[in-house]
């Protein structure tokens, strides 16, 4: 009986443990999205690559993608990309990994 209660009390400290490690990751996280709300903001109207971290495949967007960036929201950014049509892609800003001017 005692052996018992040890593993699941071990097992209960190592649920907690996980939990406490995804939302310090989930917090570094928003971290990093706040500091992208105060830069993107300076590439409105300007031609720009923007890498995402993980595929965005609803939006055709498996690494990366080109285009004017028209919108920046708090969660959002919308995005004119020129091909045989011109399509707005709308994304929100966690996911996005880097971005960079395209002159």
């Amino acid at each position: 009986m005692g052996t018992f209660l040890g593993i699941v009390l071990g097992g209960i400290l190592i649920y907690f443990l996980c939990m406490f490690i995804e939302h310090t990751e989930k917090k570094k996280t928003k971290e990093k999205d706040i500091s992208w709300n105060r830069v993107l903001p300076q590439y409105i109207g300007k031609h720009c690559e923007i890498t995402v971290k993980d595929p965005l495949v609803y939006i055709d967007i498996m690494h990366s993608v080109k285009g004017l960036l028209l919108d920046v929201d708090d969660e959002w950014i919308m995005l004119e990309c020129k091909g045989k049509k011109t399509i707005k892609k709308i994304l929100r800003i966690s996911n996005i990994s880097s971005v960079k001017e395209i002159i």
